[in-house]
């Protein structure tokens, strides 16, 4: 292939290249959807500093991929501020992505694209964290503090997740910057955009040598790795197998148009 990539395991170069096929109309479409679901990434719309890149590495990933992002949310009088640090994915590398796994494994489905795109959206904002207070308010509640690391939910020693009062950002700064080893547990290892679970992709890619559950420490280390260098990967090529894992353990759900729960056919 021209660009290097090598298929991974269970991938044949045709079913890789069939997506390039797509006509450059419904290409710029796709683009410009993912581009208005980003829209929803609230800790770069709400950001006081405009989320520079940030220039040098962090925690093994590519500085010029980091957006170091310091946002504000809450309503007047309960106002909290958050520091993130998110990985930088350009709009058409993850509609490449949605097309590559939509042809794979639900050909023929048309409202493929825009299901995935909207399960996306609807879980993660299209934002993935590497590292920093991922703040949330799900189902309208009180703005919480989340801590992640490598696109999932992590606890730290010493600051819990799920507290409403504002941490110093220095502080967050300083959590943030945490080695992985320093990460005292993973509750759920559910990995953004979309709800990737390590049983999920041990079962869609056997040969990975990725533990099915993340219920040590070294379970926990390794998905850590694994959420990295997967995604690292997935920025240099048309697929993203944490993508495919999650849609290859939710087929029903997503030809049903519906965004699938974690236990979900």
């Amino acid at each position: 292939m021209s660009d290097g990539f090598v298929p991974a395991f269970g991938q044949t170069v045709t079913s890789l290249l069939t997506p390039q096929l797509i006509s450059s109309s419904v290409r710029r479409r796709h683009i410009a959807e993912v581009r208005q679901a980003q829209r929803a990434a609230y800790a770069i719309s709400d950001a006081s500093n405009g989320c520079p890149l940030l220039g040098s590495d962090m925690l093994g990933w590519p500085g010029n991929l980091v957006r170091h992002c310091i946002y504000t949310e809450g309503p007047p009088g309960d106002r909290r501020t958050g520091v993130v640090y998110l990985l930088d994915v350009q709009p058409s590398v993850i509609a490449q992505w949605i097309e590559t796994s939509c042809h794979q494994q639900m050909a023929g489905v048309s409202a493929c694209f825009a299901t995935v795109l909207k399960c996306g959206e609807e879980n993660s904002g299209l934002m993935f964290p590497i590292s920093g207070d991922m703040m949330e308010n799900m189902n309208f509640s009180p703005w919480k503090n989340y801590f992640f690391r490598n696109g999932m939910t992590v606890e730290i020693e010493h600051e819990p997740n799920a507290t409403t009062y504002q941490i110093p950002i220095t502080r967050q700064e300083a959590l943030a910057h945490l080695p992985n080893g320093d990460v005292t547990s993973i509750p759920s290892g559910l990995l953004r955009f979309w709800r990737t679970l390590p049983r999920q992709f041990a079962e869609r890619y056997p040969n990975a040598g990725v533990m099915s559950n993340v219920n040590s420490h070294a379970a926990q280390q390794e998905w850590l790795n694994v959420a990295r260098r997967e995604f690292l990967a997935a920025l240099k090529s048309p697929t993203n197998r944490l993508l495919s894992a999650w849609m290859a353990a939710h087929p029903e759900t997503l030809r049903a148009g519906e965004c699938p729960g974690d236990t979900s056919p």
